[in-house]
C-alpha cells in the first residue's frame, strides 16, 4: 500500500490521525486485543457506521483510528461514522491503536451504485406502484415508487448483478409488461429482472510455494500493491518483492510463538477486489497436511443436522407423545433422543461418514399440549412441540430427549472422537408457557398492529415484531433490559456444558445490538477466560447484504447461504435448470461473504422440501408441498434423482464455506414439505441397494474434503462454465483439485485448460471417471448427470 495523506480530525480530546505505514517486524503482542482475525469493515453506499465494539473489549481504550486514504470520519461512544471514502483502490485497512498497541483491519470500499428504475404502465390510471423483489425481502412497501408524468420511477442502491422482481399495481402482483427480461422463480412461474451495472472476472491470486521461510503466491502484474496481514497486522511495503507474476514475502519470527495464526492477503486491480488468501500456520510454518488440523479449526468443520425426535430412540422409557386425538401422528413425538445421538457417535456412524459436527435440533423444554392448527386438503391436524421451536425453558433439557447428565455424555463423547456439538438456539421468541412471557408480558412485541389485524408471519414487513403465531410470543429485543436478560439466559448453555457453539434460529428478526451482545458475552466470560473456539451460525432468508449484515468479528461467524441452496436446487433438480445461473449465485457468495468465508453450504432442512423429491418428479416444483405431503404418499421416484443430489453433494463438499447434511440427505430420504420431510432416520439394512451406494458417495466426498487442504484453505476458480457443464478447481500451494460436472441428461467429454501456475501432474480421479492431461489440458468424459473430482 503506498503512503498517502489522510484527514486528521480532533473529536473531544483524542486526536485521529495517520500513521504511516508500519516495516517493522510484528510481535506476539500484536493482535491480542483483537479475539481471532478482525472481519474486514465492508463500506456501504454514502455513511457507514462501524462499531469498535465489534473488535475491541472496552472501544474508549482506541487511542486514534486512521485509514490507509484520506477519508471523513468522525468517532462518538466507539462508534466511527465514515464517508466520504475517496479511495481509487477498492481494498485498504483501518489502523486502531489500543492502549499503545497497533492492530490493522482490513477495509473494502463499497460496491454499490445508483441504478434509477423506471415503469411505465402500459394501461389504465394506477394510484399506488410498488416493487417487490430479492433486493427488499419481497416487501413492496419498502420499494413504493414515485410518479413524474405518468412515469413510475425509483432510485435503487445496488451492487452490480441480476435482480429479480414483481410489480405491485394497486394491490395486483404481476410481472413487468414493460420487461421481456424474467427468471425461473424455483416454484413453477417467473419474475421479471433487471441488471445492475456490467459484470467482469475478478482478478485471481493464489498460493504457488514456499521456500524457506518465504510464502510465493501467484500475484498478476497488473494488481496493485496488495494488502498482507500477519494476524490483525499489516505486513508493510518493504516486507515483500515482486518479481513477474510472483510475490514473496517471509512469515514474522513472532508467528513462531503461536500454535496457530494466520496470514491473510488481498488485492485488486484498482477497478475490483480480486479473490482473498487464507494461510493457517503452525509454530510460523504453513500447514501443509489436513491432519495437522484440529476440530477447532473452523474451516474444517463438516456439519450434520438431526432433527433429534426424529434420529434414534435408545431410551423408550422417555417416550411420551402428546396424549391428544386431535394430532395426527406424523406431527407427534416419534422418539428419537439425545442417548440416540450419542450411540451413533459411540458406533462410529458420523466419523465414517466424515463428519466432524453434530447440529441438534432445540432439546430445550416444550410443552406437554397440542398448539397450532392445519386444516387444508381435508386433513385437520394440531401439532406437538416435537422439532424443539416453543421452548417454555430456556435451561431446562426436554424430558423426551434426555436430561443433562445425558447431554454432557453425549458432548463427553464426541470430543472424545474430535467432533464439535452445536445447539440449536432459539433467542426470537418463547411459547406462551414460558415463564418469561408470564412473568414480563410486556417483553413481548404486539400481537396487533395499530389497524388492528394480527401480527403474525409478517416477515418481512415487520421483520423485528412479527409474532410466528398467536401462542408464540416474540420477545421485544430491542429493549436493553430484555436482551441483556436474554443473552445471560444463551450463556447458560456454554457455562454449564462445553458445547462448541450455537446454530441460531429466526436470525433475521432480531435486531443486531442482541447479536453484539450476546457475542460479547461470549468473547469474554466464555471465549477469552477459557481459550475456547465459539461457532454461531444463523438462518436468515433474504439478500445477500441483509444476510452479510449479521456477520462480522462482533457478531455471527456465518449464516446459511440459502441463496446459493436455491439456485443449486434449481440448476441441479430441473431439466431446464442452468449452471451459469449458479455460477452467478454462487460468484456474489464468495464477493460477498468472503472467498474463505464459513458459511453453511446446506443439502436441505427441516422448512424445505427434501431436494431428491423435486429431482426425481415426485414432488412438482409448483405445487404446495406442505399440501403435498399431508394429502399424498410421496414414495421414491425416478432414479435420476440420486445423480441430481450427488451433484448437489459433490458441490456442496467442493466450494468454500461448511457442507452440511440435512439428516437422511447422505442415502436420499424423501419427503415433500413439512413435516413429511422430517420422517425417522434409516440405518444399514434398512436402505435399498442404491441409498447405500449414495451413502457410499457422500462418504467418499466428506472424507477427501476432510484430508485435503485444497478443498478446506484453498482459492477457488472457475475454469470452465456452460449452461449444463461446469470445471472449477481449488489450490492450496502444490495441492489442486477440479470439479467437473455434467448436468444433462446426455453424455458429455469436457475439455478444460489449465493456467500453468498450478500443479495438475498425478492427477487422478476419485470417482472412476476416464480422462486425459496433455500438458496443462484435461479432457474428461461424464456420464449424463455425473460429478467427477480430481485431486492429486
Amino acid at each position: 500500500m503506498n503512503k498517502i495523506k489522510c484527514l486528521i480530525l480532533l473529536v473531544g480530546a483524542a486526536a485521529f490521525g495517520c500513521a504511516s505505514q508500519k516495516d517493522v517486524k510484528p510481535t506476539v503482542e500484536n493482535g491480542k486485543a483483537i479475539v481471532g482475525i478482525a472481519s474486514p469493515i465492508r463500506l456501504d453506499f454514502g455513511q457507514t457506521e462501524i462499531h469498535l465494539g465489534d473488535y475491541f473489549e472496552n472501544p474508549e481504550k482506541v487511542d486514534s483510528v486512521s485509514f490507509g486514504v484520506a477519508v471523513d470520519f468522525d468517532l462518538n461512544e466507539g462508534i466511527l461514522t465514515v464517508e466520504n471514502f475517496n479511495s481509487d483502490d477498492p481494498v485498504t485497512f483501518l489502523s486502531a491503536s489500543y492502549e499503545g498497541v497497533e492492530y490493522e483491519i482490513p477495509v473494502f470500499k463499497s460496491r454499490k451504485q445508483a441504478h434509477v428504475f423506471t415503469y411505465d404502465p402500459p394501461t389504465g390510471n394506477p394510484q399506488e406502484i410498488g416493487l417487490k423483489g430479492n433486493f427488499n425481502g419481497w416487501n413492496y412497501k419498502a420499494g413504493m415508487l414515485s410518479e413524474q408524468n405518468g412515469v413510475w420511477y425509483d432510485t435503487l442502491i445496488l451492487n452490480p448483478g441480476l435482480y429479480e422482481y414483481q410489480v405491485v399495481q394497486d394491490g395486483v402482483e404481476m410481472l413487468d409488461p414493460t420487461n421481456p427480461d424474467k427468471k425461473d422463480n424455483g416454484s413453477g412461474g417467473f419474475n421479471s429482472a433487471f441488471r445492475v451495472g456490467a459484470t467482469a472476472d475478478r482478478p485471481h491470486i493464489s498460493t504457488y510455494g514456499y521456500l524457506g521461510d518465504s510464502i510465493v503466491l501467484h500475484f498478476p502484474e497488473e494488481l496493485t500493491p496488495p494488502l498482507i496481514l500477519w494476524e490483525n497486522q499489516v505486513l508493510g511495503d518493504s516486507w515483500y518483492a515482486r518479481r513477474g507474476d510472483r510475490l514473496s514475502f517471509p512469515i514474522p519470527d513472532a508467528a513462531a510463538e503461536s500454535a496457530r495464526s494466520y496470514i491473510r492477503v488481498f488485492a485488486s486491480d484498482g477497478e475490483q477486489r480480486s479473490n482473498d488468501v487464507l494461510i493457517p500456520l503452525e509454530k510460523g510454518m504453513p500447514v501443509m497436511e489436513a491432519s495437522a488440523l484440529n476440530r477447532t479449526d473452523k474451516h474444517t468443520y463438516s456439519m450434520y443436522f438431526m432433527m433429534v425426535d426424529r434420529f434414534v430412540n435408545a431410551q423408550a422409557s422417555n417416550d411420551i407423545p402428546v396424549d391428544d386425538p386431535e394430532i395426527l401422528p406424523i406431527a407427534n413425538y416419534y422418539g428419537g433422543d439425545l442417548a440416540g445421538v450419542n450411540q451413533k457417535i459411540e458406533e462410529g456412524y458420523f466419523q465414517k461418514l466424515g463428519m466432524n459436527t453434530v447440529w441438534l435440533s432445540p432439546i430445550v423444554q416444550n410443552p406437554l399440549g397440542a398448539y397450532g392448527l392445519w386444516d387444508k386438503g381435508g386433513v385437520r391436524t394440531k401439532f406437538s412441540g416435537y422439532h424443539g421451536y416453543w421452548p417454555i425453558s430456556s435451561s431446562a433439557v426436554d424430558m423426551r430427549f434426555g436430561n443433562d447428565s445425558v447431554l454432557h455424555s453425549l458432548i463427553d463423547e464426541a470430543h472424545k472422537e474430535d467432533m464439535n456439538v452445536i445447539l440449536d438456539y432459539v433467542a426470537n421468541h418463547v411459547h406462551q408457557e414460558h415463564p418469561v412471557y408470564q412473568l414480563h408480558p410486556d417483553w413481548a412485541t404486539e400481537l396487533y398492529l395499530p389497524d388492528g389485524s394480527l401480527n403474525t408471519e409478517r416477515w418481512d414487513e415487520y421483520r423485528l415484531t412479527t409474532w410466528f403465531d398467536t401462542f408464540m410470543p416474540t420477545l421485544d429485543l430491542r429493549r436493553d433490559d430484555v436482551t441483556a436478560a436474554m443473552t445471560d439466559s444463551a450463556l447458560y448453555w456454554f457455562e454449564e456444558f462445553p458445547i462448541d457453539g450455537f446454530r441460531h434460529d429466526a436470525t433475521k428478526h432480531i435486531p443486531l445490538s442482541f447479536w453484539r451482545e450476546l457475542t460479547r458475552k461470549l468473547k469474554y466470560r466464555v471465549v477469552v477466560p477459557e481459550d475456547r473456539n465459539i461457532y454461531q451460525i444463523g438462518e436468515t432468508y433474504g439478500n445477500p447484504d441483509l444476510i452479510g449484515s449479521y456477520i462480522s468479528s462482533g457478531m455471527l461467524d456465518a449464516q446459511f447461504d440459502f441463496n446459493l441452496y436455491d439456485a443449486e436446487v434449481s440448476a441441479f433438480g430441473k431439466d431446464n435448470g442452468s449452471l451459469e445461473d449458479l455460477n452467478r449465485v454462487f460468484g456474489q457468495s464468495l464477493l460477498g461473504y468472503g472467498d474463505h468465508h464459513l458459511m453453511g453450504n446446506i443439502s436441505g432442512n427441516q422448512d424445505r422440501t427434501r431436494f431428491i423429491s423435486y429431482a426425481d418428479g415426485t414432488v412438482d416444483f409448483g405445487e404446495d408441498p406442505k399440501l403435498a405431503g399431508w394429502t399424498r404418499d410421496i414414495t421414491r421416484g425416478d432414479t435420476i434423482g440420486f445423480n441430481r443430489l450427488g451433484l448437489l453433494q459433490a458441490f456442496n463438499f467442493f466450494s468454500p464455506g461448511i457442507p452440511v447434511i440435512y439428516y437422511g440427505d447422505e442415502y436420499g430420504m424423501i419427503g415433500a414439505g413439512d413435516p413429511d420431510n422430517r420422517r425417522m432416520m434409516q440405518f444399514g439394512d434398512d436402505l435399498t441397494e442404491r441409498e447405500q451406494a449414495m451413502l457410499q458417495e457422500v462418504t467418499t466426498l466428506a472424507n477427501l474434503r476432510k484430508g485435503n487442504m485444497a478443498l478446506l484453505y484453498g482459492d477457488t476458480e472457475v475454469l470452465s462454465i456452460s449452461n449444463k457443464e461446469m470445471a472449477v478447481l481449488r489450490n492450496y500451494f502444490d495441492q489442486t483439485a477440479v470439479l467437473f460436472i455434467n448436468s444433462s441428461r446426455q453424455e458429455k467429454t469436457v475439455t478444460v485448460e489449465v493456467p500453468v501456475h498450478y500443479n495438475i501432474e498425478g492427477f487422478k480421479a476419485n470417482f472412476g471417471n476416464q480422462f486425459t492431461l496433455d500438458g496443462k489440458t484435461i479432457t474428461i468424459a461424464l456420464p449424463a448427470v455425473s460429478f467427477e473430482i480430481l485431486t492429486l
